[in-house]
């Protein structure tokens, strides 16, 4: 099984970087006592400093709305100018100080119009902010003070004012010091509130992290990242760690080549970062990265590298500790005191060394997963061991990380053989997510682990209740998971059911409620976000448009901040890249920003139930409510080695197991595409064997339940994605013969959902379009020349991408197709786009909220096919004398940003629906989530280069139908339309056409009942 990876490490170090020393770590030590509460003056930006006196004749020094001290100053004792510079270099505290900061040289100065002084200029080592510090000798005693940057002049103040040299509210005298570090608080023009944005935004993060939502976390990271980029520079070194954390979120978002950009980016930073662990970090989330991708030798030894270089960092003592004997296991959480627990005291003032001493437990954590997935179980369990030494002889008992080792031994007893001793080490694990993080995912998940693996045990009613436990926390967080988490689950129900009575259906609901915890792709959450902004369009338009106002801001920070990244891209090159400048587009994403939460307060003030509008998850019996007794519902889900169908119907639950898995369905998928396909003028040979294969594996096993049934709506996980079910055959047939073959669109009326909760949401919004016109159409594009082609596909390495966009065929059916199409509907000649006049920017500009239907007649491109073009996108015309192609291209993200209300978008152009074969959940192209976003409820796609004649004659053919009958739906007209060429093959037309390549290019994406047509008319 694929361990899922949170990124919650960030916790750990936010933990021993964040975490302030204890008292004693300061001169002056023991706990500080209010005993005065003054304001000395402001800080270099402008920001109000008060004075907290202590009973130790020091203070804490408080400016703008940083909850932390800004600074901090100590009465150090007599002293003499012979002993300054002692003091400033070798006493405890600059040892102290050396633990939490990089200072250079002590430099000579003067403060309080004389009295002498040595001043360093450091950097703080967690978050690498500018910091200074100070020994100062006024009246024969020492000051000691240390404070961020901009602090300096509030600093000399409480100097004054602790020494008795000067009253709080005097004028303060002259100041060397001042003018010393005049040049440095004019380039690092930032104050201590920008800090504390900084912490909470990384606390934010952290946060996030362990609730395993890597978007939110992302957010928080990216912001912390802006905050400390406008504070301290682009290219300082210390905004490696924000990096670092955003790459990995990116990479447990599965967003891996904007993960390498940013890795890419942070390695030349981490060099020269004032925090010492910075460089093992990079190494130990690109080990992570890696083991998300499933590159496992990789991951190892980069995992491998990230332990030694921590080893560097932590005290040798740590490194050489053993455990007592007896007791856990791992380490338990107590209630002993923290110098009890860490039995090195250099732990608990060092934070680089606390942060390097978690980070080598994590690694050796890590390095035992990747060693199991490796099938080097003896040497998983030494590393495992490893870690948990560590761990126990340094006293390391936090929750999280003891809860963690827990579930990592787990998985290594369950992979060696031993399911009773996993069920344990589960057992404990829960316990601590439950202390660490309560009503988490992570909690959630280690219930879904221990209840697989107490069913494999056989003990049956202890993994239902575990089941049970784990699905309705992630149904309540309305998160999902891993199918392959979530698998377990399913067989235990599946068992349950079949002992209950009465067919156990209460228990197969609960089953087929637990399936979709294990769904939520891109493609599903954008038809939620768009059905519920359509509903509320029904209801008030001006909801609908606080929904759709919110929904853009979002997408456009998030295409800025991708934008920023690629412009980064080049400065990873090499030291002699000139940095980008990303002044405009900084300014940009400031102001998406502040878009984004005027939106949010708008929509919360317009719409506070948004969130319950927009489902990832429904009850069957929403389903069945949904359905009429005629209708069937079948929806899939597929892990590594298996999966369920469940045939819903509108009275009764059905499910039957897929065996083989997402590789079987891959395979099966992949041979009946290649048998398809047409590449040389002419399909190949249809492989019967392989669509019939498909069909019992997928619903024959519940065929029985679909007596009755004439409509079929089908959600299908993975590699189904990329098949139009009308191809499966229910029995035996010869390729010789495939007009009389028994496909299942003879017997089924067929549309394709991505999820259950789209099916009820698309269900509730069919036909619901308050538009007034009928037909839309755009196509008969005029290809680019080759020289506006390679002005836009420059270079050698795009010359392929600039040959292929220029030799893109014309399509003369699209003319024909289109007017056909406007005729029957009673469209007017002005509701088109056609030839020089169909451009990307027309399209835009195009008012389309008033069209129920619109048609795009054109080629398609997807990135697999255009290398050099990085969205999916739709061929149009160039506009007149344009010097280039971009204006040829309607991309992925100028269709999201149409403004649409339309009951179905007809996209007749090749692969609109996506490439075929892979074993990803998200085989919808990006270019067909869109037209969902932009506000389509439904969608006819192409699933291969379609035949230009035969796509024109079945579009045209379809409509027809539905003007005659508009009851009927869009997936009936379809389906008669389809069938009409079957049963026409060598009776009037060619009898090549019974092939699927020409008669099956299309499947109806979306709400295709009977009463979604009924506009069309």
């Amino acid at each position: 099984m694929r361990l899922h990876l949170s990124g919650a490490l960030a916790f750990l170090f936010a933990l021993a970087g964040c975490t302030p020393p204890p008292p004693s770590a300061y001169v002056g030590g023991g706990t500080a006592q209010s005993v005065a509460q003054v304001s000395i003056g402001n800080n270099s930006v402008g920001e109000a400093c008060t004075q907290q006196a202590d009973a130790s004749q020091g203070a804490d020094i408080f400016c703008g709305t940083w909850v932390q001290p800004s600074a901090r100053v100590r009465a150090g004792g007599a002293a003499s100018a012979a002993t300054l510079r002692q003091l400033a270099t070798t006493s405890p505290w600059r040892t102290a100080l050396d633990l939490r900061f990089a200072c250079g040289d002590a430099a000579a100065t003067t403060i309080l119009g004389g009295e002498q002084a040595l001043v360093m200029q450091c950097t703080r080592r967690v978050g690498g902010w500018p910091h200074v510090a100070m020994v100062a000798l006024v009246g024969g005693n020492a000051w000691y003070a240390d404070g961020v940057l901009p602090v300096l002049p509030a600093m000399e103040r409480s100097i004054g004012v602790l020494s008795g040299r000067m009253k709080a509210d005097a004028v303060p005298p002259t100041s060397a010091a001042d003018a010393l570090l005049a040049d440095r608080l004019a380039a690092k023009a930032f104050g201590s509130s920008d800090i504390g944005l900084y912490e909470q935004l990384i606390e934010a993060g952290t946060r996030a992290n362990l609730a395993d939502d890597p978007v939110r976390a992302e957010g928080a990271y990216r912001q912390a990242l802006a905050v400390q980029e406008k504070a301290l520079g682009r290219d300082n070194p210390n905004t490696a760690t924000p990096i670092t954390f955003l790459a990995l979120q990116l990479s447990n978002q599965g967003r891996y080549s904007e993960a390498d950009l940013l890795f890419s980016r942070a390695q030349p930073l981490v060099v020269a970062a004032a925090d010492p662990v910075a460089a093992a970090r990079l190494l130990h989330y690109r080990g992570l990265h890696a083991l998300n991708q499933g590159h496992y030798a990789e991951a190892l030894a980069l995992l491998t590298q990230a332990e030694t270089s921590y080893a560097r960092v932590v005290p040798p003592e740590s490194l050489r500790a053993r455990p007592s004997t007896g007791g856990s296991r791992f380490a338990r959480a107590g209630t002993a005191a923290l110098a009890d627990l860490m039995p090195n005291q250099q732990l608990l003032t060092d934070p680089a060394a606390r942060s390097a001493l978690f980070g080598l437990v994590e690694v050796r954590r890590y390095r035992s997963v990747a060693l199991r997935l490796l099938g080097r179980d003896a040497e998983s369990d030494d590393a495992l061991r490893s870690a948990n030494d560590l761990a126990r002889a340094n006293g390391l008992s936090q929750p999280l990380l003891t809860a963690r080792l827990f579930r990592t031994g787990a998985m290594t007893a369950a992979s060696q053989g031993r399911p009773d001793a996993a069920v344990d080490e589960l057992a404990r694990s829960t316990q601590a997510f439950s202390r660490a993080l309560p009503d988490s995912k992570p909690l959630a998940n280690t219930q879904l682990l221990r209840a697989r693996l107490l069913a494999h045990t056989g003990d049956d009613t202890a993994a239902l209740a575990q089941c049970r436990a784990g699905v309705q926390l992630l149904t309540t967080l309305k998160s999902g998971t891993d199918p392959d988490l979530i698998a377990g689950c399913l067989d235990v129900y599946a068992a349950a059911a079949a002992q209950a009575k009465e067919g156990g259906q209460a228990l197969l609901a609960e089953m087929f409620a637990a399936s979709q915890v294990a769904q939520g792709g891109i493609t599903s959450q954008q038809i939620a976000q768009a059905t519920a902004r359509l509903g509320e369009n029904a209801r008030d338009p001006r909801v609908a448009q606080a929904i759709r106002t919110r929904q853009d801001a979002s997408a456009t920070l998030a295409d800025l901040f991708r934008q920023k990244d690629d412009l980064l891209q080049g400065q990873t090159s090499g030291s002699n890249a000139k940095a980008p400048d990303t002044t405009e587009i900084d300014k940009k994403i400031a102001d998406a920003q502040v878009a984004l939460a005027d939106a949010d307060a708008a929509l919360q003030a317009a719409s506070p139930n948004y969130g319950q509008l927009v489902q990832q998850a429904v009850p069957a019996s929403a389903v069945q409510a949904a359905l009429r007794p005629d209708e069937a519902f079948a929806a899939m889900t597929l892990t590594a080695d298996g999966g369920w169908v469940f045939m819903v119907r509108s009275d009764r639950l059905a499910v039957a197991r897929i065996d083989g898995g997402l590789p079987r369905m891959a395979q099966l998928v992949k041979r009946i595409r290649a048998s398809i396909e047409n590449e040389n003028g002419e399909p190949p040979r249809f492989d019967t064997r392989a669509a019939h294969e498909l069909y019992v594996a997928t619903l024959g096993g519940v065929a029985g339940a679909l007596e009755g049934a004439t409509s079929l709506t089908v959600a299908p996980a993975g590699p189904l994605l990329s098949l139009p079910f009308e191809v499966l055959l229910t029995a035996d047939a010869s390729s010789d013969d495939l007009t009389r073959a028994p496909w299942l669109l003879r017997k089924y009326t067929l549309a394709h959902v991505p999820s259950a909760s789209n099916f009820v949401s698309l269900r509730k919004v069919a036909a619901g379009s308050r538009g007034t016109r009928t037909w839309f159409g755009f196509g008969d594009f005029r290809p680019v020349t080759l020289a506006q082609a390679q002005r836009s596909f420059q270079g050698q390495a795009c010359g392929d991408s600039a040959r292929l966009f220029a030799t893109l065929p014309p399509l003369p059916f699209a003319r024909r197709e289109l007017e056909a199409a406007r005729l029957l509907l009673g469209a007017a000649p002005s509701d088109e786009l056609l030839g020089n006049d169909f451009t990307a920017k027309a399209v835009q500009k195009a008012q389309l909220k008033n069209y129920r239907v619109l048609q795009f007649a054109t080629h398609a491109l997807l990135p697999a096919e255009l290398r050099c073009q990085a969205e999916p996108a739709i061929v149009t015309s160039a506009p007149d004398g344009a010097p280039d192609a971009s204006g040829a291209l309607l991309t992925a993200s100028q269709v999201a940003g149409l403004d649409l209300d339309a009951d179905l978008v007809i996209l007749s152009a090749c692969n609109s629906g996506g490439p075929g074969g892979t074993t990803a959940g998200e085989s919808l192209s990006g270019l067909a989530r869109s037209f969902f976003y932009a506000g389509a409820r439904a969608l006819m796609v192409t699933h291969w280069a379609v035949n230009d004649q035969t796509a024109a004659y079945l579009v045209a053919d379809t409509l027809r139908r539905l003007r005659e009958n508009p009851a009927m739906g869009i997936a009936a007209a379809l389906r008669d339309a389809q069938l009409g060429m079957l049963d026409d093959a060598g009776h009037g037309l060619n009898a090549a056409v019974a092939h699927p390549f020409y008669w099956a290019p299309f499947a109806l994406i979306g709400e295709g009942g009977r009463r979604a047509g009924g506009a069309a008319s």
